[in-house]
């Protein structure tokens, strides 16, 4: 028997890994900026598993010491790059556009909180057809700090005017579900992305599901 959630009011949800899979267009785009400073390219495994992180980690964990102060510039230059290939290489995953009109015909209010830069996630989001279902998207450039901070959840629930206890956070790292628990709202993991069920119950969320579809069971 799957656990409820009653009293919800507002989902947010984290971008990449829950709802889309955009893991090609950030990999080439990654590769391409690498090879901008005459880096090799990385395996796309290695690629994959940062996805969920900053850029700037992401950048910082494969360029030597010596090339550290081009992070910035990487972080500044990927955007350019990435929205030029994502449209044609990010797929929708499977059972979204239903749980969103599901939701969205409930009444529900829907919102990202995302590491990708609001404007980026937006055109991205318009691109696939299915911004029109979100009340509000927030990225890394809209808060302070990053996920694991709670900044992006506290602005996002002080923007849609809900109580952290109306809330919940769906999310595939570890790291997005610390930062949901940080802003004391409930959280569900995915094993969609990048974290697999084990991994994601090393947080404690409050349940684990294998598809979004699965959020129309337990959503009250």
């Amino acid at each position: 028997m799957k656990m409820l959630l009653p009293g919800i009011k507002l989902i947010i949800f984290d971008l990449d890994g829950v709802l889309i899979d955009s893991r090609e267009a950030i990999v080439e785009a990654f590769n391409l900026i690498l090879g901008e400073l005459g880096e090799p390219p990385q395996p796309f495994d290695i690629i994959e598993s940062m996805i969920g992180e900053t850029l700037q980690t992401m950048f910082h964990k494969v360029l030597p010491t010596s090339k550290h102060d081009k992070i910035q510039w990487c972080f500044e230059t990927f955007p350019s790059i990435y929205t030029k290939i994502a449209p044609k290489k990010t797929l929708i995953l499977p059972g979204v556009v239903e749980t969103l009109d599901f939701f969205c015909k409930k009444g529900l209010k829907l919102s990202i909180a995302t590491t990708k830069r609001s404007y980026v996630a937006k055109d991205l989001l318009s691109s696939l057809g299915i911004l029109h279902y979100f009340d509000l998207v927030l990225g890394i450039n809209d808060v302070p700090s990053p996920k694991p901070s709670p900044d992006i959840i506290n602005m996002t629930l002080s923007k849609l005017q809900s109580k952290p206890d109306e809330a919940v956070f769906i999310e595939d790292t570890t790291i997005g579900l610390e930062a949901g628990q940080k802003a004391c709202v409930r959280t569900i993991g995915v094993t969609t992305g990048t974290h697999n069920k084990e991994k994601l119950l090393t947080h404690n969320p409050d349940t684990v599901i294998n598809n979004l579809t699965e959020l129309m069971e337990i959503i009250e």
